[in-house]
């Protein structure tokens, strides 16, 4: 990837492929992505994003990334970013999830983080009261 601003665009690009993307602020590293029930705020700091792209190798994040080259290895890292993403936002059954961002940890490390809200969906109990569960299997 050539810069930042690059790097950012082709994120928002992917994403908006499959989800619906408003409130986008290519100079911040922002945008809203939504769905029909809600929008998460997503913060990709441009100077974070580089970094964290950079950071991302065989050792810290991506197996078998080393048999990549040029292009196909910053593919690669694009796709592992957008991944996360999409895993963040799909995963949030609870529709609690309220923000996607890069941030620094103590340590220095850039990573991608989940902020989350209180649950705007709840899942009536499966009426399992009484019942255990046993590592024991008959026939075995």
């Amino acid at each position: 990837m050539a810069d930042k601003r690059e790097l950012f665009d082709a994120v928002v690009e992917i994403l908006r492929r499959r989800y619906q993307i408003s409130g986008l602020d290519s100079t911040a590293g922002t945008f809203d992505l939504r769905d029909e029930d809600r929008a998460v705020r997503v913060t990709l700091e441009l100077n974070l994003l580089k970094e964290y792209f950079n950071w991302l190798d065989e050792e810290n994040a991506i197996l078998g990334l080393a048999e990549a080259q040029g292009d196909e290895r910053d593919r690669v890292r694009l796709q592992y970013i957008i991944m996360q993403i999409q895993e963040y936002f799909d995963s949030d059954i609870f529709l609690s999830l309220v923000e996607i961002r890069l941030d620094r940890s103590a340590d220095g490390r850039v990573s991608l983080v989940r902020r989350r809200g209180p649950e705007r969906r709840s899942f009536p109990s499966a009426g399992a009261e009484g019942g255990y569960w046993s590592s024991d299997r008959p026939g075995t």
